[in-house]
């Protein structure tokens, strides 16, 4: 029996220390980074307590294989989900990327065991010691610097790439590392043959080491292949999501224009008339008919003020809009409260206030028109304090509807120009009322949004 002193010796403890401990917290660092959060550590020690305890029983238990891989990507993927509150689909595709590069790293790693390290192992005894901590830390290293570099490299496609496209490339990359780790199981597994007289190490089952060797390489390969393929396919979805908002931003702008010259062409019949309104004025009151002057002088302010802005945002642009929205909600008998002043400095562009504002009352609209006239309301205001600014969009609904209905394409446009500013959008129904708040900091322009 061996004592357990025996397990206390430096050349145990090395290794263990760097398999049980620090790959797992390399792990769950760059689980931190790809995700761009901050690197927690204390939880992070979490995850590598479960690990060494998931370790443990796959050795006991010999789930070595594609049964232990999965218990693997599961815990990784689970911890990152309630630690760090990542979403589903990332967790499962950081979590499967993270465990493909350790896979792949620790194929070559036994194949340069096989081929070199054992042969040398045999002819010097004094590397027996070493040889388990020196492999552990060459593995190490290696996983390090490829982490390093993917992240360098496709960092911003893990934080940029639509969540689907993340499980899209889960499985493939997931398929990957289940070969290689069946393949390294089978091969480089815990049978050997050697040959005294020669010193030779081999496998139960023949091997060509050469053909391993490309294999390990190649399976390498088809990962970085695989995420330069997810970067391109990021850029094109993003560049397609361009367009569609450019799109958006041109109705809008359409929108304004056709406002702009409706005003222009009202205030121009104004101008015309205006020099035979006031001859008319000085005639009444040259024979002292005051009253009919008066009543003259209303007519002509009622006039006037279809000329001006229904709504006064500050902004020219955003009030033709307005201005235009809330005609159409009166056209379809829907009371319209505004009360919007957008503030003087912010960095949001106006085509892009066009497509959160438009967006969000063509969608208040659409729900008020199923709903009976008496309950069609809609109320938009804004309030400032200090550098926030608030947005708050509300409107009828239905009061059956206890859930908020899936993104269509008004709030995925909401959404998508929110998050050109480093924001989100969140939405929620009560009692009858749909609800939308849009916050934002006028001095750095960052866009978020709550509800």
């Amino acid at each position: 029996m061996i004592p357990w002193e025996w397990y206390l010796q430096w050349y145990i403890l090395w290794p263990l220390a760097l398999g049980y401990g620090a790959i797992p917290l390399i792990l769950a660092f760059f689980f931190c980074r790809f995700c761009q959060t901050s690197v927690r550590w204390p939880v992070s020690v979490v995850y590598v307590a479960l690990s060494c305890v998931l370790t443990i029983g796959e050795n006991i238990f010999g789930m070595k294989g594609s049964l232990g891989l999965v218990l693997e990507v599961l815990l990784l993927a689970v911890w990152g989900r309630v630690c760090l509150k990542e979403s589903r689909g990332r967790s499962v595709a950081v979590a499967v990327l993270l465990l493909s590069v350790y896979g792949a790293v620790n194929g070559i790693i036994s194949w340069i065991d096989q081929r070199w390290f054992f042969p040398l192992i045999i002819k010097r005894e004094m590397l027996i010691c070493l040889s388990d901590g020196l492999r552990e830390l060459i593995k190490t290293i290696c996983m390090f610097a490829i982490l390093t570099f993917m992240l360098k490299k496709f960092g911003k496609v893990m934080e940029q790439a639509d969540e689907r496209i993340l499980v899209w490339l889960a499985v493939p990359v997931f398929f990957l590392t289940m070969v290689e780790r069946i393949i390294r199981n089978s091969v480089y597994g815990d049978n050997l043959i050697m040959d005294m007289a020669s010193g030779q190490v081999s496998a139960v089952i023949d091997i060509n080491h050469g053909e391993m060797f490309v294999l390990q390489i190649y399976a390498c390969l088809c990962l970085f292949l695989t995420m330069l393929a997810c970067k391109k396919i990021t850029a094109i979805l993003q560049e397609a999501e361009r367009t569609r908002l450019l799109k958006q931003q041109l109705k809008a702008q359409e929108i304004y224009v056709r406002e702009a010259e409706a005003r222009l062409q009202q205030t121009r019949g104004f101008r015309h008339d205006i020099k035979n309104h006031l001859t008319v004025l000085s005639e009444l009151l040259k024979k002292n008919q005051t009253e009919e002057a008066c009543r003259y002088l209303e007519k002509l302010e009622e006039v006037s003020s279809c000329l001006s802005m229904e709504v006064q945002t500050g902004n020219p642009a955003i009030s033709a809009l307005m201005g235009s929205k809330i005609s159409a909600a009166g056209q379809k008998e829907i009371r319209v409260q505004c009360e919007l002043m957008l503030p003087e400095h912010n960095r949001i562009r106006d085509m892009d206030w066009c497509v959160l504002l438009s967006n969000g009352m063509d969608n208040a609209i659409k729900a008020c028109e199923a709903l009976p006239r008496e309950e069609r309301r809609i109320r938009v205001k804004s309030q400032k304090k200090g550098n926030f600014y608030l947005i708050t969009m509300e409107n009828s609904c239905d009061k059956g509807l206890t859930k908020v209905p899936p993104d269509g394409t008004g709030l995925s446009n909401i959404r998508a120009t929110a998050a050109k500013y480093g924001g989100r959008v969140e939405n929620r129904v009560s009692d009858g009322v749909y609800q939308l708040k849009m916050l934002f900091t006028t001095e750095t322009g960052h866009f978020t949004a709550e509800s």
